[in-house]
């Protein structure tokens, strides 16, 4: 068997050592782990990115896209949102294509095209955008757009040579978290204008391709990302432990990837003793979507689906005028607006604000005891 597979035989074992050179090398206290539930996530982290790396790259199929969640609550990779639905699909920038799909109650819908990283990492560019707000949709909520190299009619989005994937946000503000609910669904699907025909089965050389590209997006989101006091300085992060930056977008910090290009984000890292609470106090701008969340060290959120590690609007104590006092601590504080660190001492506070209508204030830090509470 493996004279008739040599290529996949040689493309598997290199997957093999890859993984063992990342679980041996890559976790350390300059990374953030710097405690035992830290360092048990990494391996967790490592076996998601395995599952998304298989359905995205080895799976995924440009003639004949579809899309995939990207995270789950067992699937938490780059930032995970419990209060969004991420859909990922690969795509080819020589094809053209139809997406269909409603919005279905998401107070934000958001649709980009990435084209490929120069350097065959994860920093995908994106090529092209859109939202809701541009989209024609039908009074049903229901709505078409043409991806194509040619402009097009109606909704259309723009496809370069280096098209390779669709990343679409579905954003909703429920008192019950939408990652957490399996009853919600948002109907998506994308076709080819022109019929591909069936595929042929999986040959050696295809095979190794797909698990090399799968050891690619491994490595790209492992050994390949600097560690978090060498990487570049974006204006929305902040290095100082419990103190936010001023919230900023990806355009204001000169990124044209990752996030979508509607947001203000705000993020530090956070560092608590046992009987420490940091304190957030601002004002939420008016805006179409806003929330908080606490990622660990691998950015994966905490578990949303039976402790309170995050926060939308819906779910947020705030006055009249928008004010909040957010809460991050070990234990229940007895005060609204508490984040729960499940122990992690040493984790991130992620701010999101959608299509603010003014620029978002900065957030007050300061940490206090919880006997000062």
């Amino acid at each position: 068997m493996s004279d008739l597979a040599a290529a996949s035989r040689d493309a598997f074992h290199e997957l093999l050592d890859l993984l063992r050179e990342v679980g041996d090398t890559h976790f350390t206290p300059q990374r953030g782990v710097i405690e035992e539930v830290t360092g048990a996530e990494a391996y967790r982290f490592v076996l998601h990115l395995l599952a998304a790396g298989t359905e995205h790259h080895l799976e995924g199929d440009p003639e004949r896209p579809c899309f995939t969640r990207i995270v789950s609550p067992q699937r938490k990779i780059l930032g995970d949102n419990p209060d969004a639905i991420y859909y990922w699909t690969r795509i080819s920038g020589a094809r053209s294509y139809r997406i269909r799909g409603a919005i279905a109650g998401a107070a934000y819908t958001s649709f980009t095209v990435h084209g490929r990283d120069p350097a065959g990492g994860s920093m995908e560019r994106v090529i092209a955008d859109v939202n809701d707000r541009d989209l024609a949709i039908d009074a049903d909520g229901r709505y078409e757009i043409l991806l194509s190299p040619e402009r097009q009619a109606g909704n259309w989005l723009r496809l370069e040579p280096d098209a390779t994937s669709v990343i679409t946000r579905h954003y909703f503000e429920r008192a019950h978290s939408v990652q957490a609910d399996p009853d919600v669904v948002v109907p998506l699907r994308i076709d080819p204008l022109e019929d591909p025909g069936p595929p042929a089965p999986f040959s050696d050389a295809t095979m190794a391709a797909r698990l090399r590209a799968v050891a690619a997006h491994l490595r790209a989101n492992t050994l390949g990302m600097p560690a978090p006091g060498e990487a570049p300085a974006y204006a929305f992060v902040s290095r100082v432990p419990n103190v936010l930056p001023k919230p900023a977008s990806f355009g204001v910090s000169g990124v044209a990837t990752l996030g979508a290009v509607d947001l203000f984000y705000a993020m530090c890292p956070y560092l608590l003793g046992p009987d420490d609470a940091l304190v957030m106090e601002g004002r939420l701008p008016a805006c179409r979507f806003a929330n908080v969340m606490l990622w660990n060290m691998h950015m994966q959120t905490l578990e949303y689906r039976h402790r309170q590690t995050s926060l939308n609007r819906a779910q947020m104590q705030t006055s009249a005028d928008g004010k909040f006092r957010v809460v991050v601590a070990h234990r229940d504080p007895g005060l609204p607006n508490w984040l729960d660190t499940e122990g992690h001492r040493l984790g991130t506070v992620f701010w999101r604000f959608v299509l603010p209508e003014t620029l978002p204030e900065p957030i007050a830090c300061k940490v206090v005891t919880l006997a000062e509470l």
